[in-house]
């Protein structure tokens, strides 16, 4: 019951945010009551930051997986990063969930500090497959690879909430794709 909680709770704050989340509607999903809900969960704010968790979780551990994949060929890594953008399994609604998190207003205190950790903890990996990269020679020396990871997670960011007001990922794909590698190509 847990997982199917959880899974439906993700749905929810993927299309709608954290004002969308609703034990009612998830419990006539699952055909079960709000107390059997709450026994999983003690309200809105532990479901969200359980989901967030979750979700969380899976994405730093694949953006960990692609940089580890592709550890000593910056170019792939970041060939890579901005394919996956664009894979058919990438689901806009994923990347939509990610922006709309960050800045709704009343998110709860303790879920803003976890968004924050997830992405300082990209931004951290961001800054060490830089110093990997100018290590190896693979970008110039005089690169400031904190101010770099900050400038590419900023680009992600931006490429997330673009995407959203794109007709189809095609036309997105279209306007938007290869800036990861435009921006990485200025390091040489």
């Amino acid at each position: 019951m847990k997982d199917a909680i959880l899974t439906l709770g993700e749905q929810q704050l993927m299309t709608g945010g954290y004002g969308k989340l609703n034990f009612g509607q998830i419990a006539k999903a699952l055909d079960t009551t709000r107390a059997n809900l709450h026994y999983h969960f003690k309200n809105k704010e532990s479901l969200a930051i359980a989901v967030a968790k979750d979700f969380g979780t899976r994405q730093v551990a694949g953006f960990h997986a692609l940089r580890a994949a592709y550890k000593g060929n910056f170019a792939g890594f970041v060939q890579a990063l901005d394919d996956s953008f664009w894979a058919a399994e990438t689901d806009p609604e994923n990347l939509r969930s990610c922006t709309m998190m960050a800045a709704d207003p009343d998110l709860p205190k303790p879920l803003r500090v976890l968004t924050e950790a997830f992405y300082r903890d990209v931004n951290n990996s961001l800054v060490a497959t830089l110093q990997d990269a100018k290590a190896a020679g693979e970008i110039r020396g005089d690169v400031d690879c904190q101010r770099e990871a900050n400038r590419v997670h900023t680009l992600m960011m931006g490429l997330m909430t673009s995407i959203q007001h794109m007709p189809d990922r095609d036309s997105a794909r279209a306007a938007l794709g290869g800036l990861l590698t435009d921006w990485a190509e200025r390091l040489k």
